[in-house]
């Protein structure tokens, strides 16, 4: 598997628990009490596999191997996508504070804020930000940034971190009634 295809893989993952949040914000929009325990795994899945494990190889190691092809880092594709990141934490930390003050509208909307601009930041990184990043890197570059990848998983208990996150959208699967 190359250094593209796990970060292809995440998004997948990161697509599913996108499923659950934007069916229990709708849920919670149309009247539904929130539910604490979801809006803490939520949150968890958030800053532990979307930002510090899935974004920090993209941040720490993709990003940075593509700058040292030529690809600029303070404008273009590189820019905006750090920019999404920086976006999507104010978000996950802007729909905690909502669930934490018990403000459900406010839940349900940032959620579904969140929810969208994941979704559009996936698409973007998938079908043109992965598709130059394969034409730019070397077969050197991708042996680079795969031993990286292992650093960070190795550094944040990321194997552990996934399997338990797997298993949680599948648990909140069968709780939704989602099977997706």
């Amino acid at each position: 598997m190359t250094a593209i295809e796990i970060l292809r893989n995440e998004h997948a993952v990161i697509l599913q628990a996108l499923d659950l949040l934007e069916h229990h914000a709708r849920a919670v929009a149309d009247g539904a009490a929130p539910d604490p325990e979801f809006g803490r795994w939520i949150g968890e899945f958030l800053r532990e596999f979307a930002d510090d494990t899935h974004n920090a190889k993209e941040e720490g190691v993709l990003f940075d191997l593509l700058e040292r092809r030529g690809m600029p880092g303070d404008f273009g594709a590189l820019a905006g996508m750090r920019a999404d990141h920086a976006s999507s934490r104010r978000q996950a930390e802007d729909m905690a504070g909502a669930l934490a003050a018990g403000n459900a509208p406010a839940f349900a909307a940032r959620a579904l804020t969140l929810a969208g601009l994941l979704r559009r930041h996936v698409l973007r990184e998938n079908d043109d930000l992965f598709v130059k990043a394969e034409a730019l890197l070397t077969a050197a570059d991708d042996a680079e940034a795969l031993e990286a990848y292992g650093r960070v998983v190795h550094d944040r208990a990321g194997v552990l971190t996934r399997q338990r996150h797997l298993a949680a959208i599948e648990r909140w699967r069968r709780a939704f009634g989602t099977g997706a």
